[in-house]
């Protein structure tokens, strides 16, 4: 089979199964016999429809935890850590159901425990892998909303999976499994055969980790930048990219991420990692990647550092999450092509954020190995602020590198020309005897030209279908640099 012939089946199978599940996360429990320094890892590439995901700190249930949720959540979480170093996360199983050994199935008006809402419970509750299996059984009579793969991991080191159904679970234990791993993607092992949504990117993940566990060297920076922004599949591996040659129909460099482990409807990613053995549960910590994993810079939190900065969690929306979304846009610019990739353009944003993700990660390694008992209230925030505003600043120097043209742009004195980010409508700022301006997108393209009335101030605009991302405001005849912002929906 030819080249091409392969490329264009893997794109029609990617455009066929795309779309068959709007909740379809991958995720991996990794025990400590397939980890380089013997820690439990958990991971999660977060698939929903909506794209706005934030952080938030959690203190008033019997253990203080950290978790992923959506903006302006304060009930359900999605996946998080404790200070007891008990952590969860989860995805939907599309093949399972409510049967239980008993017969019995409650009634849907009786149903109220749901994923989140059990995820909170346990980070608020238990403390170890037995206690959440507890939590568990005593939800297999009332039953449960959503039949989900819980991944979860104690201080201990314990790491296991539960398909949990909605009136009965089974249980998995990495440390029961050939290599210390358990992989998922939408379905669940002991479930029909026949509804195994995700089994792409499930089978791909393997692929991915085995040779890594063999030789117990995974690693959190691994699982970030390899696993969680992965965009190949079984037979089809791009890397290293750039991608140089064509899938299908599309442009030279573009590969199809419709349904890829890393792919277009994932908003977040998460990575817990659990305290090393005989070490203080406070050692146990998370990073998160806001937004889409492939455009994010990974931000690390512990439970003991408190509250989460603005950046994850502003009372909107995190801005982290925000520039992520926007140098998306940046790397999908084909409008005929959502779901397809541009190769380049993405590895001039994963040049732009590497030195960021090294400082970050060096930050940590030196940090625990100065406080291997787990880092103070004080040290533990720092870092994360630092470490949030190291990815700000790589981002923007990307922007202002990529778009600085010598004329056509800002004038001087008006730093606040329009709003970092805006939403819905933009207010722009009219320098004095200025009335025109043209707003352009990442790949340069006009995508409006605006006119103001003589004497005007200020325009405001209110975008027709214009997609997410990063836009620049060129004002003719001006002798600095554009203006860019974030636009939002």
């Amino acid at each position: 089979m030819s080249i091409r012939r392969c490329c264009n089946l893997i794109l029609t199978f990617s455009i066929v199964i795309s779309g068959a599940a709007a909740y379809s996360c991958t995720i991996g429990a990794f025990g400590p016999s397939a980890t380089a320094d013997g820690r439990p890892i958990l991971w999660k590439n977060r698939d929903v429809k909506n794209p706005d995901q934030e952080m938030r700190y959690f203190d008033r249930g019997r253990y203080r935890f950290i978790a992923n949720v959506y903006a302006g959540e304060t009930l359900d979480v999605w996946a998080g850590i404790n200070e007891a170093g008990f952590a969860i996360m989860n995805s939907n199983s599309y093949n399972i159901g409510g049967r239980a050994a008993t017969g019995h199935k409650p009634r849907k008006q009786d149903i109220d425990a749901d994923d989140g809402n059990i995820m909170h419970l346990a980070l608020a509750n238990c403390s170890t892998v037995d206690e959440f299996a507890s939590l568990l059984d005593s939800l297999n009579r009332v039953g449960r909303e959503t039949p989900v793969n819980f991944g979860v991991f104690d201080a201990s080191g314990r790491t296991a999976i539960f398909e949990a159904a909605n009136t009965y679970y089974r249980r998995y234990d990495a440390d029961q499994e050939s290599l210390g791993i358990l992989v998922r993607a939408n379905y669940s092992y002991h479930g029909d055969t026949i509804r195994q949504t995700g089994r792409g990117r499930h089978d791909r993940a393997w692929q991915l980790v085995a040779p890594v566990a063999r030789r117990r060297q995974i690693t959190p920076e691994f699982v970030m930048r390899v696993l969680a922004r992965d965009m190949g599949s079984v037979g089809f591996d791009p890397y290293p990219l750039p991608f140089y040659g064509c899938v299908g129909e599309l442009p030279f460099g573009h590969v199809p991420a419709g349904s890829t482990i890393c792919r277009t409807t994932t908003r977040s990613a998460e990575i817990m990692v659990g305290p090393k053995p005989g070490v203080s549960p406070a050692s146990g910590m998370m990073y998160v990647m806001l937004g889409p994993p492939e455009t994010s810079v990974p931000i690390p939190l512990w439970v003991n550092g408190g509250p989460v900065p603005e950046h994850l969690d502003g009372p909107e929306r995190a801005r982290l999450c925000d520039e992520a979304i926007a140098l998306r846009a940046y790397t999908r610019s084909e409008p005929q092509y959502p779901d397809a990739v541009n190769t380049f353009s993405l590895c001039r944003v994963l040049s732009a954020v590497a030195s960021a993700e090294s400082i970050i990660f060096s930050r940590v390694r030196q940090l625990e190995a100065e406080r291997p008992e787990g880092p103070g209230a004080d040290e533990a925030a720092a870092l994360t602020v630092l470490s949030c505003r190291l990815a700000i600043e790589s981002v923007e120097n990307f922007w202002e590198h990529f778009y600085s043209p010598k004329s056509d742009s800002a004038p001087a004195g008006r730093p606040n020309i329009v709003p970092a980010v805006s939403r819905g409508s933009v207010v722009i700022s009219l320098p004095e005897g200025m009335h025109r301006v043209r707003v352009c997108d990442a790949a340069g393209r006009t995508v409006a030209e605006l006119v103001g009335r003589s004497g005007d101030t200020q325009l405001v605009w209110k975008p027709d279908g214009l997609g997410a991302g990063r836009y620049f405001v060129r004002f003719p005849g001006a002798a600095r640099r554009a203006v860019s912002f974030v636009y939002i929906p």
